[in-house]
């Protein structure tokens, strides 16, 4: 059996092996046809993955009965350990607790290591039950690079070379690979990272609390611009420099001496200035302080005045209001008189008829 792999088809292969082999498909009875009956079609039928297919009429050979129980043993000891991290209470009813279960997944482990194994399946069963996954790839590409020296060697020599056979007289290569672990791996390292640089942010001290006088104008700038900065700020600190920046001080003291003197004397005049004005203003009203209590006494005099009259007129609203009231109280009366009059009228007209009737029946019955 010769096997030649280029670069990119061994790239190919790798990634195509990389895939998460957790499930398995069955190609034994395809159902591709329509929904309409009751049961529900799927194509291809799936299930948990095994090293030999369901079905396929070759048993186990004892290296793969081995490494099925030790990648079953190391999946129990991971799902144990997820359970035992999210479990805060345990319950009282008796039943397996995810301590127990871990106590006896390391004990199957070293059931396992003990049973001694390696020596007796050779060197190709051993697995590094450590990083399984990483052996078993080491492995693989082991074996293609001796498939590879095989072709070689076998088409300089002109003889083919036996290489390692399955039962069905195939070279087996095998790669479990977990994209979990390899996503968990990757959260981990960028969280050390993470950590790294936080560690690193807090010793350099990038807060905006930590920045110091030297390190003010250096916010948001590279590491180097930061360095130049800094150096040049060191440089202005020489003994040369530091003479002229006390010559210009000196200066700029002496100048900032004279600008307060000045400003004292502007301000002083600004205030004489403010005061004349608000005495001028007193001596215009001191004439009129001695009216002032005379119209205060007015003004009084006038509330109370425009009180009463105010009162005076609410009366006579009230006034008004009660003769409008007392007008209609008469119409009313007048209404009601005029009604007795006519019924008083109508009355008398009917007494004096009845009268006249009576007066005649009495003359019939006299007859």
């Amino acid at each position: 059996v010769s096997v030649k792999l280029s670069k990119h088809q061994f790239q190919l292969l790798m990634s195509c092996l990389s895939l998460s082999l957790s499930t398995h498909l069955s190609f034994l009875f395809p159902d591709f046809s329509d929904r309409i009956s009751k049961s529900r079609r799927v194509g291809y039928e799936s299930g948990e993955f095994e090293i030999l297919g369901e079905g396929c009429g070759v048993k186990e050979t004892p290296q793969q009965k081995y490494q099925r129980l030790v990648n079953e043993i190391q999946e129990l000891t991971q799902e144990v350990d997820t359970i035992q991290a999210a479990t805060k209470e345990s319950n009282a009813e008796e039943r397996l607790t995810p301590v127990v279960l871990a106590q006896q997944a390391a004990q199957l482990k070293q059931q396992l290591v003990s049973a001694h194994l390696d020596s007796l399946l050779g060197p190709q069963a051993h697995i590094n039950l450590a990083d399984p996954d990483g052996a078993l790839a080491r492995r693989l590409l082991t074996q293609l690079e001796a498939a590879k020296g095989s072709r070689g060697s076998s088409a300089g020599d002109g003889k083919p070379t036996a290489l390692t056979k399955g039962p069905d007289g195939v070279v087996l290569y095998e790669l479990h690979s977990r994209p979990e672990q390899e996503k968990f791996n990757e959260s981990a390292k960028m969280a050390e990272v993470e950590k790294r640089l936080a560690e690193l942010e807090m010793a350099v001290g990038s807060g905006s609390d930590k920045q110091g006088p030297l390190s003010a104008g250096a916010q948001g700038t590279s590491l180097m611009d930061t360095i130049e900065l800094l150096q040049a700020r060191v440089s202005a600190l020489d003994s040369a420099t530091l003479d002229q920046v006390e010559a210009r001080l000196q200066s700029v003291l002496g100048k900032m001496n004279e600008i307060a003197k000045h400003k004292a004397a502007i301000e002083d005049a600004e205030t004489q200035n403010k005061v004349s004005k608000l005495y001028d203003v007193v001596q215009k009203w001191d004439a009129m302080s001695t009216s002032i209590p005379q119209v205060v006494q007015r003004l009084v005099a006038v509330k109370e005045l425009h009180e009463q009259a105010m009162q005076f007129g609410q009366l006579l609203t009230h006034l008004d209001t009660t003769q409008q009231m007392i007008n209609n109280s008469l119409k009313d009366n007048n209404t009601l008189l005029t009604q007795v009059q006519q019924t008083m009228k109508e009355n008398l007209v009917a007494i004096e008829e009845n009268f006249a009737a009576l007066d005649q029946r009495m003359k019939k019955l006299s007859k």
